[in-house]
């Protein structure tokens, strides 16, 4: 596809999720990339109570979170509706009609990463960057995702669910050994888990998780496991596999949370892993299989605990963070792939693969 400076992507990001924040921030860094590439961008935040607005660019360019601080989308009187006219497909507000070539939408979780966004760009024929309606919704259930892993001889660990937050029901023994981690089905950013060692410890850990989700998948942890990822991407020669990363999480944490994330610098990301050849290519052979399984399009990350030898999946993150020092993008930096490259990529296969 020619590419045309009039092209004009809508942003979308924010939310009614606990991710609101994580998304405000990797919009700050897509939207820089997309003016640099010399797109036309109109960015829609999402806010915490649902309402669709237009953000400036100046306030996206300000988005940063810290200990004390979390950015969030700031209501308005005036909201957005995409509508479709005999012009095509655009964004509504008081000050007119703005035509849309795309959506590229970074809501991370509940409401972006679920399929729901998806969905309204489907029924409105507005190409969207990334995994469609089906393969968003599988990916975002992790009981499901690993269902159907587990079902194609993937290893996918030790689970179960619980579903249902008025009545939680304690297992009568131990299903599996401690540690398990408990987790909101439907979550994402190490929000809502908890890592218990005991059955007293249960029911309050589930009603944490259910504070996200209506779904909780209980997992079988294991022991300082080696956390590894994969970044997927699809370009013209197909699916290809970013080098594997590391995540290695310091010792004052039990496990990569949100804390370790994103407030205190608790765990060093190393690019590439230091791996056996053998493993880390089955890694990638494993994680290209998994998007391919699930039906996802675009770009993910997958990611794996390495046991010993033992390669067990983790995840799909159909939306991952999206910032250029993410893990997302410091393994493709490291393949040679830059951070503009990857976004203008992700454009433009939405834009041909909708004309296909």
């Amino acid at each position: 596809m020619p590419f045309d400076s009039r092209t004009r992507i809508a942003l979308v990001f924010g939310g009614r999720g606990p991710e609101h924040s994580i998304s405000c921030v990797s919009a700050k860094s897509v939207h820089a990339a997309l003016v640099d590439l010399g797109y036309e961008v109109f960015c829609i935040g999402i806010t915490r109570a649902g309402n669709w607005v237009e953000v400036t660019p100046t306030e996206v360019a300000g988005y940063v979170i810290t200990a004390n601080h979390h950015p969030e989308v700031v209501d308005r009187p005036e909201t957005i509706r995409l509508v479709m006219n005999s012009a095509g497909p655009g964004a509504q507000t008081d000050g007119g009609f703005h035509p849309i070539s795309a959506v590229f939408p970074v809501v991370h979780g509940v409401g972006g990463e679920d399929g729901a966004i998806q969905g309204l760009c489907q029924s409105m024929g507005i190409p969207v960057v990334g995994s469609d309606v089906r393969s968003s919704a599988i990916c975002m259930n992790k009981l499901t995702a690993k269902e159907l892993v587990r079902a194609a001889g993937i290893d996918s660990g030790s689970w179960f669910g619980q579903n249902n937050s008025r009545l939680i029901v304690k297992p009568t023994a131990e299903v599996f050994p401690f540690p398990w981690f408990v987790k909101p089905v439907n979550g994402g950013s190490s929000i809502g888990i908890s890592r218990i060692d005991s059955l007293c410890e249960y029911e309050q850990a589930c009603r944490e998780a259910f504070l996200s989700s209506n779904e909780v998948i209980v997992e079988q942890g294991l022991i300082r496991p080696r956390e590894l990822e994969v970044g997927i991407l699809v370009g013209e020669s197909g699916i290809e596999a970013s080098p594997v990363g590391e995540i290695k999480v310091n010792d004052d944490f039990e496990y990569y949370d949100f804390d370790a994330k994103y407030i205190s610098d608790g765990a060093e990301l190393i690019v590439p892993a230091q791996l056996d050849p053998n493993i880390a290519q089955e890694v990638q052979r494993i994680a290209i299989r998994v998007f391919e399984l699930l039906g996802c399009a675009g770009y993910a990350r997958v990611d794996f605990f390495l046991d010993g030898e033992r390669i067990i999946f983790n995840e799909v993150n159909t939306i991952p963070g999206f910032t250029p020092i993410s893990m997302f993008a410091r393994m493709w930096s490291f393949a040679g792939i830059d951070f503009p490259q990857i976004v203008d990529q992700l454009v433009r296969s939405a834009m041909e693969n909708a004309q296909s």
